[in-house]
């Protein structure tokens, strides 16, 4: 895939789930419900762990074709896969999923990577704590169980509300950086 494929895809992706976002948002206000709430962090997650895949995809094509920019290791975690020998003795890609907080930390990185900046996200405040927390939330929404455990209370919303805000205030700031350092590039380029 090229840079300008994978940037479009990036949009697409972003378009539709944020639309669904803003769909289950507007539901749930008026219908503030166990359904509504579950169906919110499933959709918060969605978008994240979406927008995440996709700025891998955008740093995978932007810097892949130039070599020495990645490492073998990260070539391999951009492109989700790991190798291994199959019954044959033959190297087989496998497909591998990381973790969702060091994987959207990654895709950060690697996303400013590709703009020829650095990135580190505010991990030292109460909103990186609350996407650990949305993290168990949602997991313990994938895979319940017990019937209590598919409420959630004052506090898991507040959460969920504290991380939502953090994603997309780290989002916001991740987008900055790379427009700053494009036109840093675009200068040096015209100068």
């Amino acid at each position: 895939m090229n840079r300008e494929t994978a940037v479009n895809q990036l949009k697409e992706t972003y378009n539709i789930l944020a639309k669904d976002l803003d769909e289950i948002v507007a539901y749930g206000k008026d219908n503030n419900s166990d359904f509504a709430q579950r169906t919110l962090v499933r959709t918060h997650f969605a978008l994240i762990e979406g927008m995440s895949y996709q700025l891998r995809q955008v740093a995978l094509a932007s810097l892949e074709p130039h070599r020495g920019m990645l490492t073998p290791g990260e070539i391999s975690i951009l492109r989700e896969e790991k190798y291994l020998l199959n019954h044959k003795g033959e190297v087989e890609p496998k497909e591998i999923f990381q973790k969702p907080l060091p994987s959207m930390l990654f895709s950060m990185t690697s996303y400013a990577k590709a703009h020829g900046t650095t990135f580190a996200p505010d991990r030292g405040n109460h909103g990186w704590d609350a996407m650990k927390k949305l993290v168990r939330i949602r997991n313990g929404l994938m895979h319940p169980k017990s019937a209590a455990g598919l409420s959630l209370s004052d506090e898991d919303l507040q959460q969920v509300v504290e991380a939502a805000k953090w994603w997309k205030s780290t989002m916001l700031e991740l987008f900055a950086t790379c427009k700053e350092a494009d036109e840093f590039w675009n200068s040096k380029l015209n100068a």
